[in-house]
């Protein structure tokens, strides 16, 4: 069997199942995220947060921010949400570990004294760059919450990878200060790490050299995609699939096939059931964010930081007024709650012989076409790359296992063989016989 962490989703799902009765309505455990500060020490070629700065929340804003949260909404609240994950984010978060202690404090202390549904149904989350995990006050809050925290430091594979695109302002790598982290937050502290590697153009031919390399470091579940940002071409579909196709090689050939590789997915890659409408994005609705402004977004990606100039923020509230406080803020929420798959789809995408398992990001659509109801498709190339990759990854797993079950094909000819050669296409055919 594949390893795969358990998400907090699936533990409260296992825990509370009355909470998420069998075909009903999908429920959640909401994320609220603080972004504590969009100052950063690194400068990662491909970070969505284009505009970096000084600025720091302070913690009034926190505190009103968490009263309204735990005081209930029609946004957020625990009928809706059965958990809630915590969340902090910069810029760098780690750069003011003094803020999130005091925030994760008083969260926490609130829950109890409200006696709120959430104060044993939540997880506190942290995403870091690694450059601020030895300060002795980072250490101390990791230690603290330990048991509910998930935490993780970005690391993109191996160290040509990695430094290729997260670098320092001086343009440095920051691979050994990020790796170092990784290391003792699993050796010394017992921690499980998370992993997330970010496929970018400039990056793409390092990523079985990447997988081997995180594999080699002992992780067991590798979290792995292609950015959703414009510049993929055929050439660099070419490319990962090369890559994939020896990442699969080493993974059979070393029965590692425990390993769990999200890129490899096998119920991926075939049409979708046209009344399956739901948003693969939970950035319409599903998440609440604030940043030091005291401005209220459906999703980070909405912030100003985010979206850069030019390109109005989208704002559901404000600490100072609460959540939908205004007409204006009613109905952005009130749109956003109304787009789902068919909505923003051209029947191409919506009618697309690999539809399950295409990504997209709701604020990204909106920061390039002024909407959210509109997908972005720059990664349809990689996703057809990806999709044969799997064939074979699949196939050959079950020739090797002795099962007579096939991973069918549902990327057309000629799609394929703008990837693929005649010679390896008609390999995958035979493969899937």
């Amino acid at each position: 069997m594949r390893k795969k962490l358990e998400q907090f989703q699936d533990y409260l799902a296992r825990l509370f199942p009355e909470e998420h009765p069998e075909g009903g309505e999908r429920r959640l455990a909401r994320t609220v995220t603080f972004a504590v500060t969009d100052a950063c020490s690194l400068r990662c070629t491909y970070c969505y947060q284009g505009i970096k700065a000084h600025h720091v929340m302070d913690f009034e804003t926190a505190k009103k921010f968490t009263d309204m949260v735990l005081a209930g909404n029609r946004y957020i609240n625990p009928e809706n949400s059965p958990g809630v994950i915590i969340e902090f984010i910069g810029g760098e978060p780690l750069l003011e570990i003094e803020l999130v202690d005091k925030i994760t404090d008083y969260f926490i202390g609130e829950m109890i004294r409200l006696r709120h549904p959430w104060a044993t149904r939540f997880r506190l989350s942290i995403c870091s760059n690694g450059t601020e995990y030895f300060d002795p006050k980072v250490q101390a809050y990791l230690k603290k919450h330990l048991n509910h925290l998930s935490f993780s430091i970005s690391i993109d594979g191996c160290k040509e990878l990695h430094d290729a695109c997260r670098v320092f302002p001086d343009g440095r790598g920051s691979y050994d200060t990020a790796i170092a982290g990784v290391e003792h937050f699993t050796k010394v502290l017992g921690g499980v790490m998370g992993s997330k590697m970010t496929l970018a153009p400039q990056n793409v031919g390092y990523t079985f050299r990447a997988i081997k390399n995180l594999i080699d470091l002992g992780y067991t579940e590798i979290n792995l995609n292609c950015v959703y940002e414009e510049g993929w071409n055929i050439e660099h579909a070419k490319t990962l699939y090369k890559e994939l196709k020896k990442t699969a090689d080493y993974l059979l050939e070393n029965d590692l096939e425990d390993i769990y590789l999200s890129i490899f997915e096998e119920d991926f890659f075939r049409p979708k059931d046209p009344q399956d409408l739901q948003n693969w994005c939970g950035g319409t609705g599903e998440m609440i964010s604030v940043d030091y402004t005291g401005n209220i977004y459906p999703c980070i990606r909405y912030m100003p930081n985010s979206l850069g100039p030019g390109v109005e923020p989208l704002v559901i509230g404000h600490v100072d007024h609460g959540i939908l406080g205004t007409d204006k803020e009613r109905d952005c929420a009130h749109c956003l709650k109304c787009i789902d798959r068919r909505t923003q789809s051209t029947d191409e995408c919506f009618d697309c012989l690999i539809a399950e398992g295409c990504a997209w990001c709701s604020a990204y659509n909106y920061q390039v076409f002024g909407t959210a109801d509109r997908r972005a498709t720059f990664i349809c190339v990689m996703h057809r790359a990806r999709a044969l990759a799997n064939a074979y990854y699949w196939n050959r797993l079950y020739r090797k296992q002795n099962l007579k079950k096939r991973f069918k094909i549902h990327v057309p000819e000629e799609w394929a063989l703008e990837i693929l050669g005649q010679t390896e296409w008609d390999m995958l055919r035979e493969l899937e016989e």
